[in-house]
């Protein structure tokens, strides 16, 4: 090989590798939002969204009690996981929602 080719996978790889090193340095500053706001966002966004979910008749079984543990790890100021577990209550809430419009004209054999 020449030694141009070799000069330009070697500056390929450098430039990776400084990529790679910025990467790990900049992902948890921009996915760490775990603050006292976006958590309170988060609980109150959930409890909303399966409130939602509980007019329709379809809210999971386990969304509640994830709000729950959501509301007690904030008030223990782990903030973390307390956004980590509202997150989940919220997915699992807008889950039931969207369940609920796919099969609203289906036969439900526990709404009788």
């Amino acid at each position: 090989m020449s030694d141009k080719i070799k000069l330009f996978k070697k500056n390929i790889m450098n430039r990776f590798l400084i990529f790679l090193v910025l990467m790990a340095f900049i992902s948890p500053i921009i996915a760490s939002d775990a603050t006292e706001q976006s958590s309170k966002k988060y609980i109150s966004e959930a409890k909303r969204t399966y409130k939602q979910a509980l007019k329709l008749n379809n809210a999971w079984r386990d969304t509640s009690k994830i709000i729950k543990k959501a509301s007690k790890e904030h008030s223990k100021k782990n903030y973390k996981k307390a956004v980590k577990l509202a997150k989940e209550a919220l997915n699992q809430a807008k889950m039931a929602i969207e369940q609920h419009n796919k099969q609203k004209d289906s036969y439900r054999f526990l709404d009788n």
